[in-house]
């Protein structure tokens, strides 16, 4: 359950894929359009004319309490507030008006300097024929098949084609059965189920195979029943990707047409057993995902899919811990296994089969896949070719590149110094704990104990994984782009075969290592802070005491705050599953939480008065209250400490500028609060704020103070 992007990594990486994760690249998660819902794939950004051509004719006069100033084009020379009405609007007032996309990007933040010089110091290490050693072989002659559209256009889309053939052959359920334990689905289609290795979540010291539900075309079940705009706009890029590869493999426009009826109509009927993502965003979610089975349990439980034979084809079946995240959805897709929704089932395998090679064939693929993309987030001009194909390079082969960057830009100077401002604020939450009257003894005694017990984990490891299994065969020994694809696929399952039964090394970082991203793991009770993530926004030796605070110090005390948060209550110190909390206490902690949904709720972040989702960003709109605290916290200790450099850091840390599409679609979908309201609603809450500026009643940042929604 990690928590991956403290999250001013908006809408340039959920919505163009160019953040990359944990290392393990999943089976089919790189061009499903099921799981790009959120990661549209390689959306790409504007010209100079990005206000003009972006931001769309607009009333804010409906967006309350602020307008929401991160619509890219709403900040213009008249559109101003004073510090005292709208902090985040003044303080950012000229960076937003004149924000311009980078190419490839559907927002721009000051954050995204720290993406660029990790990528700027990466291209190098893929340009540097002077490096030896397995590392430097694999990325470079990765990157260099990925860029050879010559070869990748000679092979085109006929590796495909058996595929095609074979689910043709598809005439009764027992025929699709037999398919989907083929080599033809196993190397280029999908299946109904997502099974993949993960960390056991009553014990993190082991893996385990979880089992989760079927990936949707619409991403979110609830889309099946009340279609949002974003909704829609997923639909239309998603049925331009199935349009195309069906037409790229032979298919007509009638029959295209039938097969996404037919996988439409299925795709409805199995998400009406899923979870929406509101209600995994409730904070008994955790708790009901635990569902322990073996092989047995599941051969009872699914007796119309093969769910077992496709463990088995793996080589998963031996896994002594298997989880199933949604058992509903299991018994409702054996429901529907049947002959009558054959044509449903048959044309979603089909068109997510196919759908997961459009980036990864030739280059006619390729561009469609970037125009789609571009008109989903409402952008125009895509990044060069060398920047996705180091991103395509980096997502597969991260602690390649982490390995290098390490010896060659960073030092234990920087670690040490990043190590010891994460200790200050696991002190300060202490202190803040000690403070809490409502909160029991019993209660802040297992808190404290889970801040005594987190781990660190600043800038880089001291072991890595061993990836040895990741091999890339060159373009001068007969490989291939796609032949790459598919071996590190194979890769992917050899290496999880290997950890199935086995304790989890700790030592080992199972993350990017140089991706922008800061976070909390409950599962193992550790901090994250990499390296990707530093900038000029966030971190520089030479920054004031109050900007570091204000700025990465804020992310920091954000990420620790969930490890007591309604998620880290599922995880005591020892990382075990048990609620610590006692009941009272859960209570009020609850009756405080609900302070913030309701306050968001009433929040209207666009003109056509959607108001925000006050449930889906409960948990990160309270960290970032919490890890506000925190920093004043250790403020309040620092004599002549200059509160004005500390909101002005954070303030300009969260500075960003989206498309509306963009923006929309994280409103939809993103479990943060919008940038302006992370930075307003934030420091609306502490005293220190109001005496700094001398805000009172009648000023547009002032909330009374029994009003306040701060729940720390």
């Amino acid at each position: 359950m990690k928590r991956k992007i403290f999250a001013i990594l908006l809408s340039a990486m959920l919505l163009s894929g160019s953040i990359t994760g944990c290392g393990n690249k999943e089976n089919d998660a790189a061009n499903d359009p099921a799981k790009q819902t959120e990661t549209a794939g390689q959306t790409d950004a504007s010209s100079e004319s990005d206000a003009e051509a972006l931001a769309l004719p607009m009333d804010p006069t409906v967006m309350t309490p602020w307008v929401n100033s991160n619509i890219l084009g709403i900040v213009t020379p008249d559109v101003t507030a004073k510090l005292t009405d709208d902090y985040y609007l003044n303080i950012n007032h000229d960076w937003l008006m004149n924000a311009k996309l980078r190419p490839g990007y559907s927002s721009e933040t000051p954050i995204f300097d720290a993406m660029d010089t990790v990528k700027k110091r990466c291209i190098d290490i893929l340009a540097d024929n002077s490096l030896s050693g397995s590392d430097a072989q694999r990325i470079q002659d990765y990157y260099e098949m990925w860029l050879d559209w010559d070869t990748r256009n000679e092979i085109g889309v006929a590796p495909l084609q058996p595929f095609v053939d074979k689910i043709k052959e598809v005439d009764t359920l027992d025929d699709m059965s037999e398919f989907l334990l083929s080599d033809e689905c196993y190397n280029y289609g999908t299946t109904l189920a997502q099974i993949r290795l993960s960390v056991n979540a009553v014990d993190p010291s082991l893996y385990e195979v979880a089992i989760n539900s079927t990936a949707l075309s619409l991403g979110d079940p609830a889309e099946y029943k009340e279609p949002t705009e974003n909704g829609k706009r997923v639909r239309k890029r998603n049925d331009g990707i199935y349009t195309y590869m069906l037409s790229r493999t032979g298919y007509t426009g009638d029959e295209i047409e039938d097969i996404l009826s037919d996988m439409y109509d299925f795709e409805g009927k199995i998400a009406a057993y899923e979870k929406t993502r509101l209600e995994w965003s409730d904070s008994n979610a955790v708790q009901e995902s635990i569902n322990p089975v073996t092989i047995g349990d599941l051969k009872n439980m699914s007796p119309a899919y093969p769910l077992v034979g496709t463990m088995e084809q793996i080589g998963y079946d031996g896994s002594k811990l298997i989880n199933l995240y949604e058992p509903e959805w299991l018994s409702g897709l054996n429901e529907l296994y049947t002959e009558d929704n054959l044509p449903g089932i048959r044309a979603y395998v089909l068109t997510h089969g196919l759908a997961r090679w459009i980036s990864d064939i030739d280059e006619e693929a390729f561009r469609e896949n970037q125009r789609l993309a571009n008109e989903y987030s409402g952008i125009t001009e895509s990044r060069t070719d060398e920047e996705i194909a180091f991103d395509e390079t980096r997502k597969l082969f991260p602690d390649c590149f982490a390995r290098i960057y390490v010896d060659k830009y960073l030092n234990e100077e920087i670690r040490q110094e990043i190590t010891s401002l994460c200790e200050d604020a696991i002190d300060a939450y202490k202190e803040i704990l000690d403070s809490e009257e409502w909160m029991s003894e019993q209660t802040r005694g297992e808190a404290g104990k889970k801040l005594d017990r987190i781990t660190i984990r600043a800038v880089y490891p001291d072991k890595w994984a061993d990836d040895s299994m990741y091999q890339v065969t060159p373009k001068a020994e007969g490989g291939n782009h796609l032949q790459a694809a598919l071996d590190y696929v194979n890769a992917v399952n050899e290496d999880s075969r290997k950890k199935i039964n086995k304790k989890r090394d700790k030592q080992i970082w199972e993350v990017d290592v140089l991706s922008t991203n800061i976070f909390y793991e409950e599962s193992d009770n550790s901090l994250y802070v990499l390296p990707g993530f530093f900038c000029d926004a966030t971190y520089r030796s030479d920054m004031s005491p109050e900007e570091k605070y204000g700025a990465l110090g804020n992310v920091i005390g954000h990420e620790i705050s969930h490890s007591f948060d309604t998620n880290g209550a599922m995880y005591d110190a020892d990382q075990n599953i048990r609620n610590w909390w006692t009941e009272a206490d859960y209570k009020a902690f609850t009756e405080r939480a609900d302070k913030v949904t309701a306050y968001y709720d009433k929040v209207v972040a666009f003109d056509d008065g959607t108001p925000c989702f006050g449930q889906l960003i409960q948990s990160e709109a309270i960290a970032d209250m919490a890890g506000m605290k925190c920093m004043l916290t250790i403020g309040g200790g620092i004599e002549d400490f200059d509160y004005d450099k500390f909101f002005r850091a954070y303030a300009h840390m969260v500075a960003e500028a989206d498309t509306l599409a963009a923006l929309e679609s994280l409103a939809a979908t993103d479990v943060h609060p919008l940038p302006y309201l992370r930075a307003n609603v934030s420091f609306a809450q502490y005293d220190e704020f109001y005496d700094t500026y001398g805000i009172g009643k009648g000023d547009g940042m002032y909330i009374a103070p029994a009003d306040r929604i701060c729940v720390w």
